[in-house]
């Protein structure tokens, strides 16, 4: 995948979004589509296929999606067909994402507990990394029993690990360490 000709596509379709004044109908609209082609890798396959004429994949996306999505999307997958950029859609989509969730000012945070955390425990955590990084956090709750007991937080690329997992791990280090 082209990195850079996947930032550009969803660029340049957010920027439409953006225009028409419809970025979370937009955002909406890619996370369906990127839905529907994660949950049947065959349709990639059939739109990768050589032998299928480049205009019978374009209608049948035009079929698939009419009314569904904006026609800026079916639009950007023709021009993506056309181009040979059938396995960059995905990362098109991912990627718009990345770039709604950017204007939004949101972010995902994934809570790892090793059991359930109490909604006010969730809450207050939210609460503290909201102010820290001045955005709106969605959560997504894992349970992971390896940690022990404690929590560990992923948001925005940075870990915070308030598990007694990391802290045995860290005294562990430091006991090994005062050996060498």
């Amino acid at each position: 995948m082209d990195r850079l000709a996947v930032l550009r596509y969803a660029k340049a379709l957010f920027g439409i979004a953006a225009e028409n004044n419809a970025v979370a109908q937009y955002n909406l609209a890619a996370t369906q589509m990127l839905a529907v082609f994660e949950s049947d890798p065959e349709i990639i396959d059939i739109l990768n296929h050589p032998s299928i004429p480049i205009e019978s994949k374009i209608g049948a996306v035009a079929v698939a999606f009419d009314g569904k999505v904006p026609s800026d999307f079916v639009g950007m997958i023709a021009l993506m067909l056309r181009r040979g950029r059938n396995d960059d859609i995905i990362g098109v989509l991912r990627q718009f994402d990345v770039l709604y969730r950017e204007y939004a000012r949101l972010a995902i945070a994934k809570i790892y507990a090793p059991d359930q955390l109490g909604q006010a425990r969730i809450d207050e955590i939210v609460q503290i990394i909201s102010r820290r990084l001045d955005k709106t956090i969605q959560v997504e709750f894992f349970v992971d029993p390896s940690l022990i007991a404690g929590f560990r937080v992923e948001v925005d690329g940075f870990v915070f690990d308030a598990s007694i997992k990391h802290q045995m791990k860290g005294l562990k280090k430091q006991l090994l360490g005062s050996f060498y």
